[in-house]
């Protein structure tokens, strides 16, 4: 049937075909559509550029991030003390450091941790402790600060203070060890 069909058209093939194309308005047609295809590319090739700039300052924001916060991860781990920020209250500081100095080893000598009263006492200077380390730490990413500062020797007030209540409670202790000792 199929060369049948063939045949058929082969032969009446003129009078089949009524319509003739209009090359030049095909023509045209397919040259727009190539002129619109090649804006599109062009805009696309733009698109494209400014994603990849976008991508690429991203990227440099991104590392550049990474590598503040690794500088100044290593600077808070560096010492710092008041001295660094003003001397006068670097010399402040060193005199509370003496006196703590001297009252940790004044009371390191007592012996008494089976005191409830002072195992709190010594509670509270750790607490302290963290408080002051955290306060370091804002110092050194703050620089100058009054609060900062005035937390700083807050801490060391409160924790001479509570060395000085632990050496009265060990003296408290021993004095009544030995009036026990005088009575008995």
């Amino acid at each position: 049937m199929s060369v049948d069909l063939e045949k058929y058209l082969r032969n009446r093939r003129e009078d089949l075909d009524v319509e003739s194309p209009d090359d030049p308005v095909i023509w045209e047609g397919i040259r727009k559509d190539l002129q619109m295809g090649d804006a599109r590319s062009k805009k696309r090739k733009i698109l494209i550029r400014i994603r990849n700039i976008a991508a690429v300052t991203l990227l440099i924001l991104s590392v550049g991030y990474v590598i503040g916060d690794l500088i100044v991860e290593r600077r808070s781990g560096l010492e710092i003390s008041l001295a660094n920020v003003d001397s006068d209250l670097g010399a402040r500081e060193k005199e509370y450091q003496e006196v703590l100095s001297y009252k940790m080893r004044e009371a390191g000598t007592l012996n008494e941790l089976d005191n409830i009263i002072i195992a709190e006492l010594l509670e509270e200077i750790q607490r302290l402790d963290t408080i002051y380390e955290q306060t370091m730490k804002d110092l050194g990413e703050l620089g100058y600060n009054d609060q900062v500062i005035n937390t700083i020797f807050d801490t060391y007030e409160k924790k001479i203070y509570l060395l000085e209540l632990i050496i009265l409670e060990n003296n408290k202790i021993r004095n009544h060890e030995t009036n026990e000792n005088i009575f008995l």
